[in-house]
């Protein structure tokens, strides 16, 4: 017999074992929520509730599609919004001493959600926010996974793990009433089972990944360069001249998998291969082109462990670009 009430404190002790699972030290919290914009959204929302006498905010753009949906609200509530582009994010200092005395949060991301670029930014920010006793809620798309962090004060990382699993990491001074999440249903074991499960794919190899970028580098654009700070649970390169859905095509034929757990491996931005014409370019600066779009790959790191995985993505580049050519 289904009866229409869930009982708040299944999230509670979700939160519990989440907790446990993560090795979190005893004065941080975790908070379960599902998916990233889920916890992003709440957070930010229960927090600009509670604290309705501060009514500014700050948000660094162009690193992450999550914040996008938020701020029309604060707009219409006519909250002060220090919104700035992470590209002129030069002196984090000067910038933080510029804050509204009243500002409640800060919104940021440390890490690149395609590319896994890591923004060297962050570590700084979180600590002067908290000297200033401004909540900074710092989004880790993969970060996490390569590096645990102090959970300051007024620090929430935000973390994600899966599309449907991501945990807040709340600070002590956090006390931020929950709105929705703990009227959800929850499924706890299937919770921990995801999260576990990512916490174990989503391992580091530079060398591996550099070794790669270097042989691939012969038919492609890499994306970083060398001095660059990234997460190297993936390799990023693109092609100028030919499309990346048609690359990894032709490449799935050689290793014998189907496109489906292909792409459960890779990922691409072109925008054939997503259905889709809104999803990157909006809010990704410097923006890509769409000629950038169209020839990016990011490959994670059990395709790169496949013998002779740089020969093949050669040799399915080098196919495709013959078969879109004609001879004169």
């Amino acid at each position: 017999m289904f009866i229409d009430v869930v009982r708040p404190e299944a999230w509670e002790e979700l939160n519990d074992q989440v907790k446990a699972a993560l090795g979190l030290e005893p004065k941080a919290r975790a908070r379960s929520f599902a998916g990233i914009a889920s916890a992003v959204f709440e957070i930010s929302q229960s927090t600009a509730q509670f604290m309705s006498h501060k009514k500014a905010i700050g948000v660094i753009l162009g690193q992450t599609s999550v914040f996008e949906g938020l701020l029309p609200y604060y707009y219409k509530e006519t909250y002060e919004v220090a919104a700035l582009s992470h590209l002129k994010l030069h002196d984090v200092k000067e910038w933080v001493e510029n804050l509204k005395k009243e500002t409640c949060f800060v919104l940021f991301a440390e890490d690149h959600p395609v590319t896994g670029e890591i923004f060297p930014f962050a570590d700084e920010l979180d600590k002067l926010l908290n000297e200033k006793r401004i909540f900074s809620f710092r989004v880790s798309h993969a970060r996490h996974f390569q590096e645990s962090i102090t959970i300051r004060p007024y620090t929430v990382r935000l973390c994600s793990y899966a599309p449907s699993v991501a945990v807040a990491i709340v600070g002590e001074r956090f006390r931020s009433p929950a709105m929705m999440a703990q009227n959800m249903s929850w499924q706890a074991e299937a919770f921990i089972k995801e999260l576990t499960e990512a916490r174990g794919e989503h391992q580091s190899n530079p060398l591996l990944v550099e070794n790669f970028e270097k042989e691939i580098s012969a038919v492609a654009r890499l994306y970083f360069s060398a001095e660059a700070t990234r997460l190297f649970d993936r390799a990023v390169f693109s092609f100028s001249d030919v499309s990346a859905e048609a690359v990894a095509d032709n490449l799935f034929k050689k290793l014998g998998i189907s496109k489906v757990e292909g792409w459960q491996k890779m990922a691409s931005t072109n925008m054939c291969h997503w259905s889709a014409i809104k999803m990157f370019r909006h809010w990704w600066e410097p923006t890509p082109s769409l000629e950038q779009l169209r020839g990016l790959l990011i490959v994670g790191l059990e395709l790169l462990n496949t013998k002779d995985f740089a020969k093949l993505v050669i040799s399915s580049y080098e196919e495709v670009k013959l078969q879109q050519s004609w001879d004169v």
